[in-house]
């Protein structure tokens, strides 16, 4: 067999190449730290620890999810603490107003007081989180959920939903809760009712009506469930002609009060309550005075302070301030266990983000610990191997330094 000089060439360079190669991807390993550089390294633990990088990617993901609910869920913890020592400080209101040696000018210092607290309150209700949602406002983050509308009085205007975050494959958990949820839907101590001015009112700028205050329980328990409606007549319906409303039974139409003379900011007293109507109501324009066994916090809250303003220093006067004292009680000692309720069902909440967030570290130790046995380099091996290919390498050179420069020239 005949080996051409050319032939000697290639072998050799190409023995040079292979070590250099070898050497180089030695070099990146120990560099790397990483004993698989590509699929080829190794077919089987490069699906592996594709797989577990996936699965490393999902656990951060969740331990995101809980990061944010569990910061979520504490301001609201919060949040509800701080609503519960502000209702604590009007029941002590409420129970001073209560005392037969003040004045009608004390009780409006009181007022004052619950007005502050009010304010004190919605603040506390339209607080936003981190990201600048409204906690309490349900999906309608952007939107303040408890506003104060025309009349004067706060309206919730967020809605009813619930953001659920997953936490885990198989396990979500609400990070919040909505305002008419926590604050609205409060059973009320007695019958009561609200307001509302119909949407189809064709009066420019539209009248409203106030939420209304309750004068006589008996009376209205008698009346209860039953809605009213207050329409408003023709002034030609009255001699001489006037603005003129009637009242009638939402139910079945039957009437209440029959054309009664409208004074914008009268207070209308009808089957024991009472409430103003204000602005230029037009012919055909309908207002309701719907009964409800729901009253919500900040209601409350509001009827108290209009009941002390509004205060009359007489036998009757003093009987509804008395009424009005006792059912605000009531209704705080509800808005107190609806708080405690919710924070009891946030409190489990948070137990489930803490017992999942720590199976989560759990795995992740575990993982990464497979991870590393995978595709981590065992430097002392890898030392070692490079220094038996620098050593293959140079001698690999030196072979082909001595070869190529052999000659039949050197033996003649």
């Amino acid at each position: 067999m005949r080996i051409s000089t050319q032939q000697l060439f290639n072998r050799g360079l190409d023995n040079i190449l292979d070590v250099t190669s070898q050497l180089q991807k030695t070099q990146l390993q120990i560099s790397s730290g990483r004993r698989v550089l590509t699929p080829a390294d190794d077919p089987v633990a490069s699906t592996r620890i594709l797989q577990i990088n996936q699965e490393l990617s999902l656990i951060d993901q969740y331990k995101s999810n809980i990061n944010l609910a569990e910061n979520r869920l504490s301001l609201e913890d919060g949040l509800l603490d701080g609503v519960g020592e502000v209702i604590q400080r009007l029941r002590e209101l409420t129970v001073q107003a209560g005392d037969g040696s003040q004045n009608a000018d004390d009780k409006k210092f009181i007022a004052a007081e619950v007005q502050q607290r009010l304010s004190q309150l919605v603040g506390m209700l339209n607080t936003k989180d981190p990201s600048g949602e409204y906690i309490f406002a349900g999906f309608q983050g952007k939107q303040e959920p408890f506003q104060l509308n025309a009349a004067g009085a706060y309206r919730y205007v967020g809605d009813e939903g619930r953001r659920f975050m997953q936490i885990d494959a198989n396990v979500s958990v609400a990070a919040g809760d909505n305002g008419k949820e926590v604050f609205v839907n409060i059973k009320s101590a007695n019958n009561t009712f609200y307001t509302q001015a119909s949407p189809r009112n064709t009066a420019e700028p539209p009248a409203i009506i106030t939420q209304g205050q309750m004068i006589d329980q008996e009376l209205y328990d008698a009346f209860y469930p039953e809605d009213m409606v207050v329409v408003f007549n023709d002034e030609t319906d009255v001699v001489p002609p006037a603005p003129n409303y009637s009242i009638v039974q939402r139910s079945d139409g039957k009437p209440v009060l029959n054309n009664q003379r409208y004074a914008t900011g009268q207070p209308i007293q009808v089957q024991g309550v009472q409430f103003e109507i204000i602005g230029s109501p037009q012919p055909g324009d309908t207002f309701f005075v719907q009964s409800s066994e729901k009253q919500g916090l900040l209601t409350t809250v509001e009827r108290l302070a209009e009941g002390l303003e509004d205060y009359q220093d007489t036998p009757a006067g003093r009987q509804t301030l008395t009424d009005l004292l006792d059912s605000t009680l009531a209704n705080f000692t509800n808005a107190e266990t609806k708080l405690l309720e919710t924070r009891s069902r946030l409190g489990a909440r948070l137990n489930t983000i803490d017992d999942t967030k720590q199976l989560h570290e759990d795995v992740e130790v575990l993982t990464k610990e497979v991870l590393s046995e995978l595709q981590d380099l065992d430097y002392a091996e890898a030392v070692s191997n490079l220094t038996l290919q620098n050593f293959v390498l140079q001698a690999a050179q030196q072979s082909y330094s001595r070869v190529t420069s052999l000659s039949l020239f050197d033996l003649l």
